[in-house]
């Protein structure tokens, strides 16, 4: 026996009520997800929540000074501190799915699904499955991208300055031009839906 009872739910009632077609509306918001990713990357990208202690505290010299900052947890001047900051590919990650999880989970499915290709006219067909490669292709390089940036990247291992960061040529940078081409691919294939009659 079942500890919890189970509803009964009828299939002749669940074929006749029409599905709610949420493919689309879906495959927009994914849309204009990826387009506040890349227009709020530096926050996206950039946390700043480390603060190194000053050098010249840590020196020989200031050994006393040092133990007498320790004995006090920590509770010293914290303005003297500086603020360093590191890149991370967390929350990139996250918005294109790469974790299981955000707006872009099954979007490659989705896309192919056949209630989504009916929608597309089918002289334009060719060119719907072209922009979905594309996208597969960029969010698939990008997904590597930002995966190797969090363990490959120097600005992802090492602190430095808040406002001194250079991410030229690192993964993370190579992966936001991913998603740029991602976003630009399935811009493309949505623009090839037709609304449902």
């Amino acid at each position: 026996a079942a500890a919890f009872p189970l509803p009964y739910i009828s299939v002749a009632h669940a074929k006749d009520q029409p599905m709610p077609d949420v493919d689309v509306p879906t495959l927009r918001d994914a849309t204009e997800a990826l387009s506040s990713l890349l227009e709020n990357w530096e926050k996206a990208t950039i946390d700043c929540t480390y603060a190194d202690v000053p050098r010249e505290l840590l020196e020989a010299k200031n050994k006393e000074k040092l133990l007498e900052k320790a004995s006090e947890f920590a509770l010293f001047d914290k303005s003297t501190s500086v603020v360093s900051c590191k890149r991370t590919n967390r929350i990139v990650r996250d918005y294109i799915g790469a974790t299981g999880k955000g707006p872009l989970v099954g979007t490659e499915k989705r896309l192919l699904r056949k209630n989504v290709v009916e929608r597309v006219d089918p002289d334009s067909l060719d060119d719907y499955f072209s922009a979905v490669e594309s996208f597969s292709q960029s969010i698939s390089r990008a997904t590597s991208l930002s995966y190797t940036a969090g363990t490959a990247d120097f600005d992802s291992m090492n602190n430095f300055a808040k406002g001194e960061e250079n991410g030229d040529g690192s993964n993370l940078e190579q992966a936001r031009v991913a998603i740029e081409e991602a976003n630009v691919a399935l811009k493309r294939a949505v623009s090839f839906l037709t609304e449902a009659s």
